[in-house]
């Protein structure tokens, strides 16, 4: 029992980490979310069926590779990007959370693309509005990573609830 709860813990701050390591634009930060995840799962805390775990193992992986082959840093050392993404993300989550479980990661897709758009606005950010590549190129690098681990922890979420209400 005290082990199960120890693990389920340590589920829930690993994808905590992977959120916040979203914020520090660090590239594993995808395979942090997943592996908390799958310990959320493996303890019984969210009941995920095989294919939806095995979907999303491998969208994590597939983003951890994008960012790692797509040159889309920013060149400054502030990284005040991907924070901006990562609330737009956080926020279309919850929006989406709100009206159905289904609309969930498509509006965290399009919170991700509503925080580019206002980075792309600031000071610092001109440079991502410079040309449509330089956008769809740092949209790739960063914004699908964050909508990859803003989506497993609204997954987290939900299925965290539903087990509560269904225990209650």
């Amino acid at each position: 029992m005290f082990g199960s709860l120890a693990i389920s813990i340590t589920g829930a701050v690993m994808i905590a980490a992977g959120l916040a390591c979203e914020a520090k634009c660090l590239s594993f930060s995808t395979l942090v979310a997943y592996a908390g995840l799958v310990l959320l799962h493996f303890t019984g805390c969210i009941n995920l069926v095989d294919s939806s775990l095995i979907f999303w193992g491998v969208a994590a992986l597939l983003a951890f590779g994008i960012a790692m082959l797509l040159p889309g840093k920013e060149p400054t050392a502030v990284r005040r990007g991907s924070l901006f993404l990562l609330l737009g993300a956080i926020a279309g989550l919850l929006v989406g959370m709100s009206i159905d479980a289904s609309v969930m990661i498509l509006s965290a897709i399009i919170g991700t693309l509503i925080g580019q758009l206002f980075y792309s606005r600031t000071p610092k950010g001109r440079w991502v509005k410079f040309s449509f590549s330089t956008f769809i190129s740092y949209f790739c690098s960063v914004g699908l990573k964050i909508i990859v681990s803003t989506a497993i922890a609204g997954i987290a979420m939900e299925g965290f609830l539903r087990n509560q209400t269904v225990t209650m």
